[in-house]
């Protein structure tokens, strides 16, 4: 029986490159995901929760810091040093910063873990700063984890400290098991000593490299190759979700935890995801600042607590509330002298609408190619609207969200005041940001 808590044990699954339309429950009539859509069916699931970025890094940073990624110079995901130089960013994420998430947990009391991708510094080379500091040093008590240093896998075993893994084709078909699994070890070890706990199970899958086995393909082997890979892998890992869900039942632990599930942005415009992996109609990809590349699925679910299938369509939520949001739930006040750039929404937890009072802001620098969907450079969310800018503000596009989610209707030309209204917001949040 798990230890029942004043505080709710909180546990986060971040899937990487999950696209909203990726999902049984999201649209999605081809692939499997039968324990997430269940997930959906006895919790909530909301349409309008964004991410902070297209990419994987600047999407992650805002998750642990409350901060939009610009403003720690976070632009771009973390690669080797000659790259982060170029794009005018660090090695790895600031250490040095006053609040961190996992640090406001412990503080609260929370037992911290990290288990699966961490992609803020480090990793092994070529790609990861070795001198970049483990995850344990922003507030966990227990990591371990890939594109980040410290203790990780080797195949489908534990391995001490950090390696490059991207081609340990063992420990890529079986990763979100072992991510599962040691979540599971983790609550089983600590679920009775009467301290909450606190989970980032970060998923690598569906991001590439994909090698799923022959077993895990076996369900779709009458569809294309990029369908079967694809859907093998996503199906696999809801199975292994589905696996820790069934576990949290059966300790009765449900009526006291949290189990929220995400994604840190779009489908890849790459590989089996180019044709398999869908926005569920909306605009744009991963690396893009459109609805594609940010708006992705988020279910939350706590039993007696969170409404039981219900669909909230009015909230706008982002990862960059989450660290405001869980310290709310938390029952602990943030520092006096740190402002987050996002906002408590624990009361949708309670079937509450959200009012958003805070904008949203994206921050795109670079380009993958010469389509049409590259050239944003920033983006601002306030209220019903979005609005696009390229680097010197000579394109601009504006959309009302809410009446068009695919962003096709450009109002720039019919709706001159908010246009200039979003254009001035956004300024003046690039004019702050670190150079």
């Amino acid at each position: 029986m798990f230890a029942q808590t004043e505080q709710a044990n909180i546990i986060f699954i971040f899937a990487d490159d999950w696209g909203y339309g990726d999902l049984g429950t999201y649209g999605a009539t081809e692939v499997a995901t039968p324990n997430i859509d269940k997930l959906a069916a006895k919790g909530t699931k909301f349409t309008q929760f964004h991410t902070t970025s297209g990419v994987c890094s600047p999407s992650r940073a805002s998750v642990i810091t409350g901060k939009f990624p610009a403003a720690n110079r976070v632009h771009g995901h973390f690669a080797n040093e000659e790259k982060n130089i170029k794009r005018g960013m660090p090695n790895w994420l600031d250490e040095t910063l006053p609040v961190y998430l996992p640090q406001m947990m412990q503080k609260a009391g929370y037992t911290t873990a990290h288990f699966g991708k961490w992609h803020l510094g480090g990793g092994g080379l070529p790609n990861g700063d070795t001198l970049a500091p483990q995850p344990k040093q922003y507030g966990y008590d227990e990591t371990r984890v890939w594109n980040g240093n410290g203790p990780t896998w080797k195949g489908d075993k534990h391995f001490p400290t950090t390696r490059y893994m991207d081609s340990d084709s063992l420990w890529v078909h079986s990763s979100s098991r072992l991510a599962v699994d040691e979540t599971i070890d983790f609550l089983e070890r600590n679920q009775d000593k009467g301290k909450p706990l606190f989970v980032n199970l970060w998923l690598k899958d569906p991001h590439t490299p994909l090698w799923p086995t022959d077993e895990q393909r076996a369900p779709y082997k009458d569809f294309s190759k990029d369908k079967e890979t694809y859907y093998a892998v996503l199906t696999d890992a809801d199975y292994h979700v589905g696996r820790l869900l069934d576990w949290l039942e059966k300790m009765k632990a449900e009526e006291n935890t949290l189990v929220i599930f995400s994604s840190d942005n779009g489908p890849a415009a790459w590989g089996p995801s180019k044709i398999a992996g869908s926005t569920g109609g909306l605009r744009g990809r991963k690396v893009d600042i459109f609805q594609g590349g940010v708006n992705v699925a988020f279910i939350a679910y706590q039993k007696g607590k969170t409404a039981v299938g219900m669909t909230d369509s009015t909230s706008v939520l982002s990862a960059v509330d989450l660290l405001p949001t869980f310290c709310d739930l938390a029952k602990i006040d943030l520092p006096k002298d740190y402002q987050p750039d996002g906002e408590s929404f624990a009361r949708v937890f309670d079937g509450e609408r959200f009012e958003r009072t805070k904008p949203l802001f994206w921050d795109w620098r670079f380009s993958r190619d010469n389509t049409e969907n590259q050239w944003t450079a920033g983006a601002v969310r306030y209220g019903d609207w979005k609005l696009l800018t390229n680097k010197k503000s000579t394109r601009k596009e504006l959309y009302n969200i809410v009446n068009d989610p695919f962003e096709k209707n450009n109002l720039v030309e019919q709706e001159i005041e908010k246009t200039k209204e979003l254009s001035m917001m956004l300024a003046v949040w690039q004019k702050e940001l670190p150079r």
